[in-house]
């Protein structure tokens, strides 16, 4: 099996010589042997077990990732529906308007029926209703 001498493994695992000391220090990572010298020494399992562990948390990171992408893409087209729906009120609304101004003009110059016009604004009166 391969080993590391601390500098070796450090580098390999993308962290300063110091950091392992101290992860040593709390326990969290400590080498597997330390040869003659006093050299701290980690084998290939321990750098295979913590780029393992970085590889997962990375992954998790990732789904979180594209959990948060798949929200804000539904909110994304939801935000668009009301969009498109208020869009669709204010023709709507601006069509009445229109109406009601072309009744009152009517009206006022006497030219259609007044059973006409009710007949014409009735089809709009009954799709704002189903609205709200």
């Amino acid at each position: 099996m391969k080993t590391y001498k601390i500098s070796e493994f450090a580098k390999a695992i993308g962290v300063t010589r110091q950091t392992l000391i101290n992860w040593e220090k709390l326990g969290k990572l400590k080498p597997d042997s330390k040869g003659k010298n006093g050299y701290r020494i980690y084998t290939q399992r321990q750098l295979d077990e913590f780029l393992g562990i970085n590889l997962s948390i990375q992954g998790d990171k990732k789904n979180e990732n594209e959990k948060i992408i798949d929200i804000l893409e539904k909110e994304n087209k939801f935000l668009k529906e009301q969009i498109r729906t208020k869009d669709e009120i204010i023709k709507r609304e601006q069509e009445l308007r229109l109406m009601a101004d072309k009744k009152i003009l009517l009206l006022e110059n006497k030219e259609t029926p007044k059973m006409e016009i009710d007949n014409q604004t009735t089809g709009l009166k009954k799709w704002w209703q189903k609205i709200f």
